[in-house]
């Protein structure tokens, strides 16, 4: 932690390096004051979110409200940046609250073709045309094989094919 102080301290016009000095400061102290504080310094939205998150994860054992009011802070962020595996994170944070989020749309697809396949799907379609394994597709995708084996059969019904070899010929 000393390190990132001197690094912090050497280069003050950089207030990403002197926040994140202090952020790991603020953790290691267990002083949540200085957490809080450190919000202005943060330009970067995964920054705030990341700020935001380690806000309500300290705060669960004390102040579950703002605890729940950080973490939400926290996936709304994440979500906007595209950041699905930290939403993802922060969601089971709050599931451990009791706090229940909902991580999909409704979308009006198509029943069959290509455009009725979810985001996921298309993912696992891409990867599997690419030759990829399940048991590497699940790994790519964070997910195990057996929701790639799903995910396939879905995949297939929708598109009205029998194989990968059919899968490869058709994605885009």
């Amino acid at each position: 932690m000393v390190t990132a102080e001197e690094i912090a301290s050497v280069n003050q016009r950089h207030g990403p390096l002197v926040a994140a000095a202090r952020h790991g400061r603020a953790l290691l102290d267990g002083d949540l004051a200085a957490l809080a504080g450190l919000g202005e310094l943060y330009g970067d939205p995964w920054m705030m979110a990341s700020l935001a998150e380690d806000l309500g994860s300290r705060r669960r054992e004390t102040d579950r409200e703002q605890a729940v009011e950080e973490l939400n802070r926290a996936m709304v962020i994440y979500e906007e940046a595209g950041a699905e595996w930290d939403s993802a994170r922060v969601r089971r944070k709050l599931r451990r609250l009791g706090v229940r989020r909902r991580h999909w749309s409704h979308e009006t697809r198509p029943e069959t073709g290509w455009d009725s396949l979810t985001s996921t799907e298309a993912k696992v379609a891409r990867l599997v045309a690419q030759g990829l394994t399940n048991r590497q597709v699940a790994s790519e995708l964070f997910i195990s094989r057996h929701t790639v084996g799903f995910h396939l059969r879905q995949i297939y019904r929708k598109l009205d094919i029998q194989s990968t070899v059919d899968l490869a010929r058709i994605v885009p």
